[in-house]
């Protein structure tokens, strides 16, 4: 590897070259023969770390609830996504009037403006008409589930459902958003 062009990816992922004498940090992409910062030489790296330099997708979490969003927060900041909330439906309208997401996350039973009323007004707007929709809720409701997918929702989560299950299905959600 000593004097070797180092190359990196060209799918929005990068990595890095660590040394394993002082752990600096270097880019690909450079003849490297030295650790820039200490001089070890290139044989002296061991490591290296990917780090993914696409643009995080941003979400809107509606949910009236502080815990739920609180939870679900945690686990689409864990797939790098950038995260905005909304307590209720109609706060969630003015901020889709504003900034159109990557992906809304909509919880069903809210007070005033449920977010099947939600999900009907933007899917009756062409800026909105083909925005990735997931309802969230606590209820398996069967008419619910059919009117939410008649109203074109992708997906249908259950609040109670384990960490790990949210996080896997949110997880295709995003991946979706970032291709």
């Amino acid at each position: 590897m000593d004097g070797e062009l180092l190359q990196g990816a060209d799918d929005g992922l990068q990595t890095r070259y660590v040394c394993s004498e002082c752990s600096a940090k270097f880019p690909v992409g450079e003849v490297v023969k030295f650790c820039p910062n200490c001089g070890a030489r290139v044989s002296s790296v061991s490591q290296t770390e990917v780090i993914d330099t696409r643009p995080k997708p941003h979400v809107l979490l509606v949910d009236d609830s502080l815990v739920a969003r609180h939870r679900v927060v945690g686990i689409l900041r864990n797939l790098g996504c950038d995260v905005s909330e909304a307590g209720d439906g109609k706060q969630a309208l003015k901020m889709l009037d504003s900034a159109t997401p990557d992906l809304l996350v909509l919880d069903v039973n809210m007070p005033n403006m449920t977010g099947l009323d939600v999900l009907e007004k933007i899917r009756g707007t062409e800026r909105h008409a083909s925005l990735r929709v997931v309802m969230l809720t606590g209820e398996a409701d069967v008419r619910v589930v059919a009117r939410a997918i008649s109203l074109k929702a992708n997906d249908y989560l259950r609040k109670d459902d384990s960490v790990e299950e949210l996080t896997k299905r949110l997880a295709e959600h995003v991946d979706k958003c970032r291709s």
